[in-house]
């Protein structure tokens, strides 16, 4: 009973922790905002979904005959193959994919097509070490394909490809490994300044931002001119061949109005944001928020373009990406690990980005230092958690005490061998080792039929 309340009384402090935010609009939400000069600025949800999935699948089924089949020319070919070669190409289900001559640890067999993913297979002769880890196969899934389907077809998708390598697809167990969501917002003709950068609340550790240098460029040669006029100690305006033209001149203004200092360093000037990190990259979970209008025409993305048009963009605005990196090891923490599965993150894709736009990371008009969850939340931001589909449930995340258990174990598995160690009559004695391990499961039996164990998770506040 006292478990339960303290559980309900955990709940009702994070739910009342939330700011009261609107979650009634949908994907194609429009915001508009009034700067200080006047002019409005409207913020859409443009595209919105899944970037990039690595997932893995495994369960008591046993490889298909097919794939058996091919093992044994694919160990043929492994063999025989000399570097420098081009990659075999096989047929699975109507695509083809390159197969590597070699293999990734722990998986022997390694398929790649660029425009659905990367394929790593587990040794069907050593299918039965991968079944209790529930990794037989390995997905990675391209964006370009991932955008191609909508989000609710994904996971039978994967069970498409996997159907190829087992005999029951109904077994597998669809576990994700990582994966990226993101959203795409109009923002006029900029990108977010400064300014809405740094009035953020967030959860992450690290917080770090990459801008574009204003840079002010000189030829080689004009370069070599102004260093030449150095040593002419004459009028440079009458030096033959050596003219200062206005495109120079104006350049030297910049930079002199430009640079700045601080002490003794020089620090280049910067003018607007590109990318600004949350979270450290490649960590368990980390966002960015980048221009991905200048990112698709350094890589000449036609298709991203098209998918926004489609969606009514003008063409001209600015488009902001907000987007979330999650590894396996953050989705255990959040209600039970539930969200692991693929299937179930589909189904409550909603609740984990409300989760990671309301508690994870906010944008806000201007932070309140007494109370950071009465910062009211900024327009730009509203619209990036609507960007999802509406939610009712809010996602706990639970604490991860696997550090905590991790050092416990140390001290006393440690405390354990010095006691075995000094407690030994002879150094081959094993009857006061074996004694001790008899003890020790004896003791934490006794404890867990007593109940301690729930007394202890009650003083945690855990229960």
């Amino acid at each position: 009973m006292l478990g339960q309340f303290t559980q309900k009384k955990r709940q009702g402090v994070l739910e009342h922790s939330l700011p009261h935010l609107n979650h009634t609009a949908t994907t194609g939400m429009v915001s508009s905002i009034q700067p200080l000069n006047g002019s409005s600025v409207k913020h859409q949800a443009l595209l919105s979904g899944i970037d990039s999935l690595f997932v893995t699948a495994g369960g008591a089924t046993e490889p298909s005959a097919w794939f058996l089949e091919q093992t044994e020319i694919w160990d043929e070919y492994s063999k025989s193959y000399e570097y420098g070669e081009e990659y075999i190409c096989i047929d699975i289900g109507g695509q083809w994919f390159q197969l590597y001559p070699y293999g990734s640890n722990p998986y022997k067999y390694q398929l790649r097509n660029a425009e659905i993913g990367f394929i790593k297979l587990w040794s069907p002769h050593k299918w039965s070490s991968g079944i209790q880890s529930k990794q037989l196969i390995h997905l990675q899934l391209c964006s370009k394909y991932i955008h191609s389907h909508s989000i609710t077809q994904l996971n039978e998708l994967v069970k498409s490809i996997c159907s190829h390598f087992v005999v029951d697809t109904s077994a597998l167990q669809i576990l994700i490994s990582r994966i990226d969501l993101h959203t795409d917002i109009t923002n006029g003709s900029q990108m977010l300044s400064h300014e809405e950068i740094e009035n953020t609340i967030t959860r992450c550790r690290t917080k770090s931002a990459y801008y574009n240098d204003k840079e002010v460029p000189f030829e080689d040669i004009e370069v070599e001119q102004l260093k030449s006029l150095l040593n002419d100690h004459q009028d440079y305006n009458k030096v033959v061949g050596k003219l200062i033209t206005p495109d120079m001149v104006s350049r030297l203004v910049r930079l002199i109005e430009e640079q700045t200092t601080n002490g003794a360093k020089n620090i280049i000037s910067k003018n607007e944001i590109e990318t600004a990190y949350f979270g450290k990259l490649g960590s368990n979970i980390w966002g960015k928020v980048y221009n991905k209008t200048k990112e698709v025409q350094f890589k000449n993305d036609t298709d991203t373009p098209l998918l926004w048009s489609q969606q009514g963009w003008n063409g001209t605005d600015t488009i902001v990406r907000v987007e979330f990196s999650l590894k396996r090891k953050f989705l255990k923490e959040l209600d039970n690990g539930d969200y692991v599965s693929l299937e179930e993150f589909i189904n409550s894709i909603d609740k984990v980005w409300n989760y990671l736009t309301s508690c994870w990371l906010r944008f806000v008009e201007q932070k309140n230092i007494n109370n950071s969850t009465w910062s009211k939340v900024s327009p730009f931001w509203i619209v990036v958690q609507n960007s999802f589909k509406s939610v009712s449930n809010t996602i706990i995340r639970k604490k991860n005490y696997q550090g905590k258990i991790n050092q416990l174990w140390k001290q006393g598995i440690g405390c354990l061998k010095q006691m075995v160690s000094l407690g030994m009559k002879t150094n081959e004695d094993t009857s006061f080792f074996l004694s001790t391990s008899q003890a020790v499961e004896s003791v934490l039996n006794l404890s867990y039929n007593s109940g301690e164990y729930f007394k202890r998770r009650q003083i945690l506040g855990i229960a």
